[in-house]
């Protein structure tokens, strides 16, 4: 049940009727080719109305030279699962569902990519990850998660633009990346900076995990404050379609 709830939250899709045409929200902001990536959510997962959630990945290797890259995927528990891709200079690979074929596994959690260092200790063996994740139910509907080149830290980071009422559900997930036992505050606000809820997140070591916001609020933000360095985010959902919307948090500390 548990696994079904938080995959039944990763509705991540553009926002419109259900019998509008395949759609995906490109990310905002820019990337860099890198060694080293971290996807904050991936899932390969049952959902509601019939929805069967699932991520998509282009994984390309745009150097001159051949390299695998280690994937590793972190569940709720903080059991970690590690495959090995390798690609050829040039190459681009590309995954429909990622988490099963990778995998071979059900459910959610982070993934993090990392590829060896070359010759001399450089860090030239870069990669470049987009990735979606998307359902097939009623239409196509997906959004670009935005992948991480920097690892998180312990400072507060914010979350703006969900809402909690009869149509839309709001959702806050975080990837512990501090190696330890990590306890996640998340306190909802609405747009006067009014407190209107608070979601705990109790991970374990290297665990993701994701729960609801269940009081009410409009146009709201999160304010996540970890005891130790964890990759957050929230997902504002339509109830209707499945629709959504993900928010990376952003850190900030006075």
């Amino acid at each position: 049940m548990k696994k079904l709830v938080l995959a039944a939250s990763l509705a991540l899709a553009l926002g419109l009727p259900a019998a509008a045409q395949d759609v995906t929200l490109e990310a905002l902001g820019g990337g860099f080719a890198s060694d080293s990536q971290i996807i904050p959510v991936m899932v390969n997962n049952p959902g509601l109305q019939g929805a069967t959630f699932q991520s998509w990945v282009a994984l390309m290797n745009p150097t001159a030279s051949r390299f695998t890259v280690t994937a590793t995927f972190y569940d709720t528990a903080g059991t970690a699962t590690t495959r090995t891709i390798d690609l050829a200079a040039g190459e681009l690979k590309t995954y429909t569902n990622f988490v099963n074929t990778v995998f071979g596994v059900t459910g959610a959690g982070a993934v993090k990519l990392t590829a060896p260092e070359s010759a001399g200790g450089s860090h030239n063996n870069r990669f470049i990850v987009s990735t979606e994740v998307y359902t097939a139910t009623g239409g196509r509907f997906g959004t670009m998660v935005p992948a991480q080149e920097f690892a998180a830290t312990a400072s507060r980071s914010f979350a703006a633009g969900i809402g909690v009422n009869a149509t839309t559900r709001s959702n806050v997930g975080c990837f512990d990346q501090s190696g330890e036992p990590n306890t996640i505050t998340a306190r909802v606000f609405d747009a006067s900076g009014a407190p209107s809820s608070v979601v705990t997140l109790a991970l374990a070591a290297n665990a993701w995990g994701q729960a609801a916001i269940t009081a009410p609020v409009a146009n709201g933000y999160v304010r996540f404050e970890p005891t130790g360095a964890a990759s957050c985010y929230a997902v504002a959902v339509d109830n209707g379609t499945n629709a959504g919307r993900f928010i990376e948090a952003v850190e900030y500390t006075p």
